[in-house]
């Protein structure tokens, strides 16, 4: 078992939802802020900070005054291409570059209103692992939306191509299979989703397994019969899909200690892990056995957060570890070793 331990602590301006690190150069970790006023009006930032020497030195902010972002993905298509989901029901997309003071540039190219109202959220954003123009966003009116980034003109632009109501609640995840092919989807109301992209229609769900609600979800790029589901209800699920999609078995469950908010690959598949944020649990580091019912905790991070964990993510070297809680404003840098 490898040793966690802390590398560096620092406390960002605004809360933290979502961090991801610069897949380019692991340098470099994008954080997503989150502040809600009392007057219920949200703003936030995208905080950058360069994390050389495990070191965590702030680098700059850019201010989205009339939205938070609740969450940050790159294209693993693209790794330039940064989206963010904000809580006017907004995507937007940046691009990120070396910059000539060695330092990164990050720049908006374009926003898009995926949502109906400026009072619904996006929740999460997924890109699509086949398509490199295609991504998932869900919002808190319990749909999802399937968008399109058109790279015709110098600006990309986004529209939506399909929409689907699949949850009564919040609709707090999605997921691609690993062929593209699938759409899962967890809310609010216990129900986890799977969508038929080609045919357009839903194939099954499950409303009887979680008994909370279904907040992570992470399908295996290498072993289209494996799924991962996360939940308020502190429980990681194995689920074995073989044989057919309305037939999904659990096959396995870990109790975390905390509500599975985010599942998070390690960059280097062969090495089958993957972190877990665990909102007042902390993290976890979760072997990805071969044999379904086999997968394990193989490292914790329980201290130095004090406030839920909602963002994670390895450096591309697999090296390092981020993380960020969000009342305590707390970002820390862990040596994975």
């Amino acid at each position: 078992m490898k040793h966690i331990s802390l590398s560096y602590s620092t406390l960002t301006q605004i809360s933290p939802c979502a961090l991801a690190f610069y897949p380019s150069d692991s340098r470099f970790v994008i954080v997503g802020t989150y502040k809600l006023e009392q007057d219920g009006s949200r703003h936030g930032t995208l905080e950058i900070y360069d994390c050389a020497n495990g070191e965590l030195k702030y680098c700059s902010s850019i201010e989205s005054t009339d939205s938070s972002i609740l969450d940050l993905k790159f294209s693993p298509h693209d790794s330039s291409l940064l989206a963010s989901a904000h809580s006017t029901g907004r995507i937007c997309l940046w691009r990120v570059s070396p910059s000539r003071e060695d330092g990164i540039d990050v720049e908006l190219i374009s926003t898009y209103d995926v949502a109906d109202s400026s009072d619904v959220l996006v929740l999460s954003i997924c890109f699509s692992p086949i398509d490199p123009v295609v991504l998932s966003v869900t919002l808190s009116s319990g749909e999802w939306r399937l968008c399109s980034i058109s790279t015709e003109s110098a600006v990309a632009i986004l529209q939506v191509e399909t929409s689907f109501t699949a949850h009564s609640l919040e609709a707090w995840t999605s997921a691609f299979s690993s062929n593209g092919s699938l759409l899962f989807s967890g809310g609010d109301d216990s129900v986890l989703s799977a969508y038929d992209l080609r045919a357009g229609v839903e194939v099954w769900q499950d409303r009887r397994t979680h008994s909370a609600g279904v907040t992570s979800i992470l399908p295996f790029h290498d072993n289209e019969s494996q799924i991962w589901t996360g939940s308020y209800d502190e429980k990681l699920r194995v689920w074995d899909l073989r044989g057919s999609y309305s037939k999904g078995n659990v096959v396995n469950e870990l109790a975390l200690g905390g509500g599975v908010w985010r599942l998070i690959d390690h960059p280097n598949v062969a090495k089958k892990l993957v972190l877990s944020c665990c909102m007042h649990g902390g993290a976890r580091v979760i072997n990805t056995s071969d044999e379904l019912s086999d997968s394990s905790v193989v490292g914790n991070i329980s201290e130095g957060h004090e406030s839920m964990v909602y963002g994670g993510d390895w450096s591309s070297d697999g090296v390092y570890i981020a993380t960020c809680s969000f009342y305590d404003k707390k970002l820390n840098l862990w040596s994975y070793r």
